[in-house]
């Protein structure tokens, strides 16, 4: 087999870890936010040692892309796709962390078993995990543009943390929220808010991947 077809498949493959990485943080999240709000400790406990599957995706991606740098010696735009997998996967393991500490939040729950309802909490989990799946569709299809509009996507998950503020003080004063359940809330919360910052960082990594700028600094 020529080199260039065996190396140009190393790389697609990189590229398919890293996809099946992110449907696995993606899968975590929908499923942590679902133990939360049920108070599913069930559920929460098989997500938080799930979690372990999302280190492992990122130890095996890691290994890999060092393998083929030694291996290969990459230049130009091959050394930056896989200088851009290896700062993806530590936002995507990051994420899997987050996935798995809302799912802590219901065990930590367990006793108290008065949850209250956040209508702001599902839609921004969702927005959440859409700028995931946005991040991987502009990987996966080099678009610049798509990659960068993510910027834009935080905003509304920014915008749902704010109003998640505003109904849980609204549920504090009116004394209709559980002490504990408001504080675990507003961590979920704030995870959320975390994981959109991460897959603003997927981003910013993909347009560096396709350009070699990041954050508007040509690097290589």
């Amino acid at each position: 087999m020529n080199s260039r077809i065996r190396f140009d498949e190393e790389l697609e493959n990189l590229k398919l870890e890293l996809i099946k990485m992110g449907d696995t943080v993606m899968q975590n999240i929908d499923a942590g936010l679902r133990s939360f709000l049920t108070m599913d400790v069930e559920l929460a406990e098989r997500i938080v040692k799930a979690d372990k599957i999302v280190n492992a995706f990122e130890q095996t991606i890691e290994k890999e892309c060092l393998r083929i740098i030694l291996k290969e010696q990459p230049v130009a735009k091959d050394l930056r796709l896989i200088t851009a997998v290896l700062k993806m996967i530590t936002d995507l393991e990051r994420i899997g962390d987050h996935a798995a500490d809302i799912s802590k939040m219901a065990i930590f729950m367990e006793k108290t078993k008065k949850p209250y309802g956040i209508p702001e909490m599902k839609p921004m989990t969702e927005a959440a995990t859409e700028m995931i799946r946005t991040a991987l569709a502009s990987f996966i299809n080099h678009d610049v543009a798509l990659a960068e509009r993510i910027h834009d996507d935080d905003d509304v998950v920014d915008d749902y943390f704010e109003s998640v503020k505003k109904t849980v003080a609204a549920a504090i004063r009116g004394g209709t929220i559980d002490a504990d359940y408001a504080i675990y809330a507003m961590m979920v919360a704030k995870y959320l808010e975390r994981i959109g910052d991460h897959a603003v960082n997927i981003g910013e990594w993909v347009v560096f991947s396709i350009t070699g700028e990041h954050k508007h600094n040509l690097i290589f």
